[in-house]
């Protein structure tokens, strides 16, 4: 019997004897990119995903956040996980309008009414169907989390009325509907990366731009803009989304940890986000913006040029898919 084989066996059995040796050298690290600062909502909800998942997973499965979209923004992410140059995003669901049309239906402007309609359409069916129609795009979609009801800033005036908004160059979000949606209100609509609207504010190179309070004050813009308008005409959420090549890696009982550890992470990085976009309109009030709130009639009048421009785009949808949308969001009003 040769000395190789010897060693062989005896290595063999000391890996046995101490499992832990063999759980160690099974261990993966993942990167996980968002695109907003670490102290956002959205990261922060990365940061406890990767908690939960090491947790789960006994430290075989580890997930390093990089954010404020130091390895690329929310559309490179879409080219870089299915080529798994990083393993797991957490984007603006708007991204994912370029590759799944019918992902559009979450921009429908004025279409919740509260973050309890939102929550049920989400996690349910539809929100379901809407996340595995990415698979055969190479990403495995494991839930919505929150950004939130958007407002607008501007360095111009206040906005009371949604003609006030004629002739600002506001920037948007890349998705064909905001575009539609404020061009449509006589903006100028300019979709741009997140990580490049600061300095193009600075710059005067556009006049505004809309986020959810906890990204006008993570992000710092009221430094360059002096008016807020709480207009919360459309919800945006978040999508945390994993390389279909990484999944079909690991195992079953790996998979099932990333989706507990996706779950509890939604539910906590909620309530962040709740909390900071609450928190946070004071802080931005005290750092000098003037703030304005849309009264109810201001706010019907927006509404009402809104369902204008969701008869123009309900077109670029799946005709079944919006009509199930629609119906399961009555059910879910009823429902409450």
């Amino acid at each position: 019997m040769s000395n190789l084989f010897i060693r062989g066996v005896a290595a063999l059995s000391l890996a046995l004897l101490l499992p832990g040796v063999a759980a160690q050298a099974q261990e993966r690290t993942f990167k996980l990119s968002a695109g907003d600062p670490i102290d956002a909502p959205g990261p922060q909800g990365a940061k406890l995903f990767a908690e939960h998942l090491k947790a789960g997973s006994d430290g075989a499965l580890n997930v390093k956040v990089f954010p404020s979209a130091m390895i690329g923004n929310d559309v490179q992410m879409l080219g870089a996980l299915p080529a798994v140059t990083v393993e797991f995003a957490l984007v603006g669901a708007p991204t994912l309008v370029g590759l799944v049309k019918d992902f559009g239906v979450l921009d429908l402007p004025y279409q919740f009414n509260s973050t309890a309609e939102v929550d049920a359409m989400l996690d349910g069916p539809m929100g379901q169907q809407l996340l595995a129609k990415l698979e055969e795009k190479g990403l495995v979609g494991l839930g919505f989390w929150e950004i939130g009801f958007r407002n607008l800033t501007n360095s111009k005036r206040p906005i009371e009325k949604w003609e006030d908004l004629k002739g600002l160059k506001i920037r948007t979000v890349q998705s064909p509907i905001f575009r539609t949606f404020f061009d449509h209100l006589g903006a100028n609509a300019q979709p741009m990366p997140i990580n490049e609207v600061f300095g193009a504010l600075e710059m005067h190179a556009i006049d505004g731009q809309e986020n959810p309070v906890s990204l006008i004050a993570t992000q710092r813009y009221n430094e360059v803009q002096d008016y807020l308008t709480v207009s919360e005409h459309i919800y945006t959420a978040y999508v945390l989304l994993m390389s279909k090549k990484t999944w079909d890696s690991l195992d079953d009982t790996q998979r099932a940890q990333v989706r507990k550890a996706a779950e509890q992470a939604r539910s906590e990085q909620r309530q962040l986000a709740r909390q900071a976009n609450s928190e946070k309109l004071a802080e931005l009030k005290a750092s000098g913006m003037q703030v304005n709130t849309l009264t109810d009639e201001q706010r019907q009048r927006f509404v009402d040029q809104a369902k204008v421009v969701t008869e123009q785009v309900r077109g670029s949808f799946d005709a079944d898919f919006v009509k199930a949308w629609q119906a399961e969001l009555q059910r879910v009003r009823e429902a409450n």
